[in-house]
């Protein structure tokens, strides 16, 4: 399922999900009979706990990643944050090269270098290479998602629009554009764009 939703995902990610659902369902299986009908009065709040305790366990594993490197590396220059790239995948959800795209989706280079250079996809720069990226979530079916180059010919970048549609929006009901377009809504997104741009 985890590599469905992104073939890219890394192994030690998967292992870890795995073993936590593991645990948590083992935890809460060995609880009574009436803790567990307890567990209805939350229902509608799990998915902020389960953002709580992820977000907890990305501190954890930093921290001590960061930890382990400094024994390793000399601390890097401080930059300005003019002069600093934010990480691709940090707010773009999984990225992946044209290499990867081919061997998992099936598009070939050729066309997907097409669609970059007429803006009917967004690709994007990260420090971690030298070549663009490409956010997963605009493709369907093994091309663009139908409003991705509207957008992008609204906002005139590529960058500026993807960041657009994964930002959460009050007159969206707290879902993103993407979201709107995967349930192809492309003329309330597309409207919405407008406006942001115009003002």
């Amino acid at each position: 399922m985890l590599k469905e939703h992104d073939p890219t995902i890394y192994l030690p990610a998967v292992r870890a999900a795995s073993r936590l659902a593991a645990v948590i369902a083992s935890q809460i299986a060995v609880q009574t009979q009436a803790t567990q009908r307890s567990f209805k009065t939350i229902e509608d709040d799990l998915s902020e706990y389960a953002t709580d305790f992820v977000s907890g366990l990305i501190d954890e594993t930093t921290k001590t990643f960061n930890k382990r490197l400094i024994k390793f590396r000399a601390k890097p220059p401080q930059l300005s944050r003019e002069a600093t790239i934010e990480l691709a995948d940090d707010w773009a959800g999984p990225v992946a090269g044209p290499t990867a795209i081919e061997r998992y989706f099936g598009i070939p280079r050729s066309t997907l270098y097409r669609w970059q250079k007429v803006n009917e996809v967004v690709s994007i720069n990260s420090r971690t290479t030298s070549k663009p990226v490409f956010p997963l979530k605009q493709f369907v079916d093994g091309r663009p998602l139908t409003g991705i180059a509207e957008i992008i010919s609204i906002f005139g970048d590529q960058r500026a629009a993807w960041l657009w549609l994964v930002t959460q929006r009050s007159d969206f009901g707290g879902q993103t554009g993407l979201d709107l377009l995967l349930e192809r809504k492309v003329d309330i997104v597309t409207s919405a764009a407008r406006g942001t741009t115009s003002i």
